[in-house]
């Protein structure tokens, strides 16, 4: 019978931790790109958050400014005319009606353009009771934006 038995030690007078060093170093650079990806979604994310704002803006200054004092005054003016015998009464009625419907549409405006205030003044933050991410799951994909929808149009409100 024969047997063979060896043993060997290293001993490690090159290694300065070249393998770890490295590692901390890809860590870094992941953690870069992590924070510039981030920053980018915020950018698209105000981005729509500021459009919605600007459109639902511009909408109530033209209902207040153009559209609702126009109704008003054809609503004034058939309902003068019917009192005076100039106009029929379902003229006076289609005018209340649209009026009436102009004040709603400006009231669901002026609750798009709150809403849009404050999730900026915010800093897009909402849902605030949902758990956060955990730190393992740094690759999940974003979900759209968390946003209050409307009903009645579709677009945030």
């Amino acid at each position: 019978m024969q047997g063979l038995a060896e043993v060997g030690v290293r001993i490690p007078l090159f290694n300065r931790n070249q393998g770890n060093i490295q590692a901390a170093k890809a860590n870094i650079e992941r953690a870069d790109l992590e924070q510039q990806r981030v920053q980018l979604l915020l950018r698209e994310r105000s981005s729509s958050a500021l459009q919605n704002y600007l459109t639902a803006k511009a909408a109530v200054e033209r209902y207040e400014t153009k559209m609702i004092p126009q109704a008003e005054k054809a609503y004034q003016l058939y309902l003068s005319r019917y009192r005076n015998m100039g106009a029929a009464y379902p003229q006076v009625l289609i005018a209340q009606r649209t009026l009436f419907q102009l004040r709603t549409d400006y009231i669901s405006s002026l609750e798009t353009l709150w809403v849009s205030t404050v999730t900026l003044k915010g800093f897009l933050l909402t849902d605030g009771l949902e758990a956060p991410t955990p730190p393992t799951e740094v690759d999940r994909p974003v979900r759209e934006t968390n946003l209050p929808m409307g009903s009645a149009t579709g677009l945030p409100r």
